[in-house]
């Protein structure tokens, strides 16, 4: 998509390329599948909505959380389009992390107290291993300490 950083890139880095990502996010958030009229995407995200700190450039411009049995397709993930923009997975699929955040629940053990006063989240996991070991949690980082 952005010139000189993809080899085929037409759109220029700056304000132009941001209202694109924009515009794509809010046209494939709810999209729906046309067979089953179920939506498809829960949300899209411009990477900076979803990301902070000094390695956010290294993210994915744009982010699609899918909902359940959705995903991207297999060519998709190496690259390439296929013929329609909705298909059947007729391949073995198990383990990605395709589904939006917000629809996978997740339960947390833990054989010591723990923070109780919010739910615990996925980016709370780096900082609460951080004070385990008694490193200090770069300011940066999103999450807090669950002890």
């Amino acid at each position: 998509m952005q010139a000189g950083r993809e080899a085929q890139g037409i759109v220029m880095p700056g304000d132009a390329k941001q209202q694109l990502v924009e515009e794509i996010a809010a046209r494939l958030t709810g999209i729906r599948d046309p067979q089953s009229d179920r939506i498809a995407v829960h949300q899209a995200m411009p990477r900076e909505t979803v990301y902070r700190g000094p390695y956010t450039k290294a993210a994915p411009d744009l982010l699609v959380g899918y909902n359940h049995g959705y995903r991207v397709s297999w060519d998709a993930a190496v690259g390439k389009t296929g013929p329609e923009v909705f298909s059947d997975n007729r391949k073995a699929w198990s383990g990605d992390h395709c589904i939006h955040p917000d629809l996978v629940p997740g339960v947390l053990f833990a054989s010591i107290p723990l923070a109780a006063d919010k739910p615990a989240r996925i980016v709370d996991m780096a900082p609460t291993t951080l004070e385990l070991l008694g490193v200090d949690k770069p300011d940066y980082m999103d999450g807090r300490s669950l002890l």
